[in-house]
């Protein structure tokens, strides 16, 4: 009985140190890198709990200007101190005269900190240039002066730009770091910006937090000449800051403005309101009234009396149109229906001016009883038509999009309103189903302004290495095919100039600019403000830029037309 009793606990033991065993080698070789329901990488947590770091740069690519200035993650200079210096006699009162702080606020951080600390977050201010070199020459240990990336979302074109966050759980990715972009070219271009390569300086403690291996502090990180890359944007900086200067002096709270350069159809500019939520980005993404992670330069809104252009176009060039007639603009969109302005008896050139809904509704209906699909035809003359957006096979990406969360064009809802005369009268005057965002408006107003030229709209130029050498070129891309004529690029021109400069002109607070182009009221709902519009391009004789200012949330055109009319003079300005 006492030996079955001895053979059935050392059998339980036995069993006991097995278990222990097995747990212990699960632990250090089975399942060290991926451990527990939580995947936990042990060695790495191992490493952490011996080693204080801190990160110069995570080894993601940035962002720059069209004149190589930086956009994202600025380098600045900044001094380290790491927390072994509380037990050395380091040569406090130099340190701290350089730094200009009293030597009691610097000794009081260093002693009640427990990880390293960059200066910089302690003065809230940067490190001069002076005060780097004095401390780099002072040579001390456990006192760094380092070059570092800033890691922080853009203080200018955060749409444009977009946000980089922490990614959530076990995303797949190209890169092993734990950050992604989550919108604008971070999202896009990050393919292109995950890298592998993060730079730090470490050193590794006992588990009373002092130096394990001297006072030595390693640099980690992989000395490439070519990552991490460098995205060349077509943004003006300077352009871009005024615009968000004045857009916010303004007071426009949902809208903004977009800018091109009418040969090259580069963003120069391009503002979206509100701003960014940064604390909570995805803070009611859905719904559209108050997410503010989305461009709206890139979403589609009702244009209003700006799609009149495309009548006005379609018009010109139409056989059977005769434009020299005179329209009675005392009459509604519909006969039965008086109109909210009556204007008289106006010529073509007027009714633009002024903005008469009876003449092109009229235009409309009769061209489209001849022909249903002239209004979409005069829709991709213009260059208005699907997205357009650069577009192209880059580097190893087939069909790669510069700006794949633009929204197409939309001018119909079914194909059978195109034989409504009431559908075919509200789509004349930009309501109904049409549809456009402001960055395809300006792309058409530069399309006029270049007599018909017509290109797909770039944000970047060039993904640079490292060291400057050209990885991938986003080249222009013009479309030859289905162009409107010079001459009617001309008429249209004319006719824009006619908006502003004309007496009764809807757009006359804009004379003396050298301002032509088209404003644009569009009713939305009941409850709704109008969607309130100005697109044009400049300087008039010689265009150089296509702009649109769009307010989405006002009673009035006030705000519209006066950043519009600032942005202009700060371009004459800066340009001529």
């Amino acid at each position: 009985m006492k030996s079955t009793r001895i053979k059935g606990i050392a059998v339980v033991l036995l069993i006991s140190f097995a278990l222990i065993l097995y747990r212990l080698a699960d632990l250090q070789l089975f399942s060290s890198e991926d451990f527990g329901r939580e995947g936990v990488n042990l060695l790495e947590k191992s490493v952490e709990q011996r080693t204080q770091q801190l990160s110069i740069n995570d080894g993601r690519g940035h962002f720059i200007d069209r004149n190589q200035i930086e956009l994202t993650k600025p380098k600045e200079h900044d001094i380290v101190f790491f927390p072994f210096l509380r037990d050395m006699d380091y040569p406090l009162e130099e340190v701290s005269d350089t730094l200009g702080i009293p030597d009691y606020n610097l000794n009081y951080y260093i002693k009640n900190t427990e990880d390293p600390f960059y200066i910089s977050d302690i003065l809230n201010e940067e490190v001069t240039e002076e005060m780097f070199t004095t401390l780099k020459e002072l040579n001390y240990p456990g006192i760094y002066p380092v070059e570092r990336n800033l890691e922080e979302d853009p203080v200018y074109a955060s749409h444009f730009l977009g946000l980089v966050r922490e990614k959530e759980g076990k995303e797949e990715s190209t890169s092993t770091f734990s950050t992604r972009g989550i919108s604008g070219f971070e999202a896009v271009f990050e393919p292109f910006l995950a890298t592998n390569g993060e730079e730090k300086l470490l050193y590794h403690v006992d588990a009373h937090g002092n130096p394990l291996f001297g006072l030595n502090v390693k640099y980690q990180g992989v000395q490439d000449a070519f990552y991490p890359v460098q995205v060349q944007t077509t943004i003006d900086i300077d352009i871009q800051k005024e615009g968000e200067r004045i857009l916010e002096q303004q007071g426009i709270k949902k809208g903004g403005l977009v800018l091109l350069d009418v040969q090259s159809r580069d963003i120069l500019s391009m503002v979206s309101r509100p701003q960014i939520n940064y604390e909570n980005p995805y803070l009611n993404e859905n719904d559209s009234k108050d997410d503010t992670l989305h461009n709206y330069m890139l979403k589609a809104h009702f244009p209003g009396s700006v799609f009149k252009t495309v009548i006005a176009a379609a018009a010109i060039e139409h056989p059977s149109i005769n434009i020299h007639r005179m329209f009675n603009c005392d009459l509604g969109i519909k006969e039965d229906v008086p109109p909210e302005r009556e204007l008289g008896m106006l010529s073509f050139t007027e009714s633009f001016a002024q903005s008469c809904n009876r003449t092109f509704v009229e235009i409309a209906q009769e061209m489209m009883e001849e022909d249903p699909e002239v209004i979409d035809h005069y829709v991709e003359k213009l260059g208005l038509n699907g997205t357009v957006g650069w577009k192209g096979d880059v580097f190893h990406f087939k069909e790669f999009s510069q700006f794949p969360k633009e929204e197409a064009t939309t001018i119909w809802a079914q194909d059978n309103h195109k034989r409504d005369a009431n559908m075919i009268a509200n789509t004349a005057i930009g309501q109904q189903n049409v549809k456009v965002t402001p960055l395809a408006v300006a792309n058409m107003m530069a399309t006029i302004a270049s007599d018909g030229m017509k290109k797909e709209v770039r944000g970047a130029s060039r993904v640079l290495y490292k060291n400057g050498a050209p990885m991938a070129t986003f080249e222009e891309h013009p479309i030859e095919e289905n162009r409107l004529s010079s001459y009617s690029a001309l008429r249209l021109r004319e006719l824009m100039y006619e908006v502003v400069n004309s007496k009764d002109g809807t757009g006359n607070v804009l004379q003396g600019l050298g301002v032509s182009g088209k404003s644009g009221t569009a009713e939305v709902g009941p409850g709704i403000e109008p969607y309130r519009w100005f697109a044009g391009f400049f300087p008039y004789e010689q265009p150089r830029y296509a702009m649109v200012v769009v307010d989405l949330d006002s009673n009035d055109s006030d705000a519209t037309y006066a950043v519009y009319r600032k942005m202009v003079e700060y371009l004459n300005e800066k340009t001529f």
